[in-house]
């Protein structure tokens, strides 16, 4: 299961260095924040050219974003990959992640998907050191992220929502380098930036760069706003006690 990040270039800079016979598979679900081109150039910073792709559309239960929802997603799109019963699966869950809110490790358990990074208790970071140590590119390993998360529990994920917020992160990315960049729904009226280096937060109070910002954000909330606390874990965990 390969999403162009540091974790799961860990694991397959790790196969390939062992000489195992290893397939990257690249689920996209529109949910992606890397595209496939990126994804293509960090299979082959890794040295594999066998990535294959397998495109989906979200179920109804991942849309309707119920605080369960990385259980159904992690659950539909690692389908298509464990029902062959023809290879042992993985996936780049860390030992840092099970610190946090994470159904989408209750449904890798579930599928039989092993995480080698977790078993070995190698650690976020750790994994970071290892997949640049073994070529990945950490410009692309850094877009990787999943954009369901920007949604707060129980906000309907659309396809119009997810592109504005894609298109938004992107512009602010691009023009700033802030990979922390987060922009999240909060509700149907509320849109709210985070980021963490300065510079983004400098280039947010530009009126002509701010006013591009606004005019975009506009088109699926009353109000976008900046979060002066900056980049930090999904705060939408929080409300559940977890």
């Amino acid at each position: 299961m390969f999403s162009g990040g540091f974790d799961s270039s860990a694991i397959l800079g790790s196969a390939l260095e062992a000489g195992l016979d290893v397939v990257p598979v690249w689920i996209d679900n529109g949910f992606n924040r890397v595209t496939e081109k990126d994804i293509r150039q960090q299979a082959a910073n890794m040295g594999c050219y066998n990535l294959e792709i397998i495109r989906m559309q979200p179920h109804q239960n991942v849309l309707k974003n119920p605080v369960d929802r990385c259980y159904h997603c992690k659950g539909q799109i690692i389908h298509p990959v464990i029902s062959r019963k023809d290879a042992p699966v993985f996936d780049g869950t860390n030992a840092s992640d099970s610190t946090n809110y994470r159904p989408g490790v209750k449904a890798l358990r579930k599928g039989g998907v092993k995480s080698p990074l977790a078993e070995l208790q190698i650690t976020k970071e750790q994994a970071r050191e290892l997949a640049i140590t073994l070529g990945a590119d950490p410009v692309i390993a850094n877009m990787e992220g999943c954009l369901a998360t920007r949604f707060n529990y129980k906000v309907e994920i659309t396809t119009e929502k997810l592109n504005i917020l894609r298109e938004i992160e992107q512009y602010i990315l691009k023009t700033t380098g802030d990979h922390h960049l987060r922009c999240r729904l909060d509700d149907e009226d509320h849109l709210r930036i985070e980021c963490r280096s300065q510079a983004a937060f400098l280039k947010l109070i530009e009126p002509e760069f701010r006013e591009k910002i606004v005019k975009t954000g506009k088109q699926i909330a009353t109000f976008v706003t900046l979060d002066l606390e900056g980049a930090r874990k999904n705060a939408f965990d929080k409300k559940l006690g977890l």
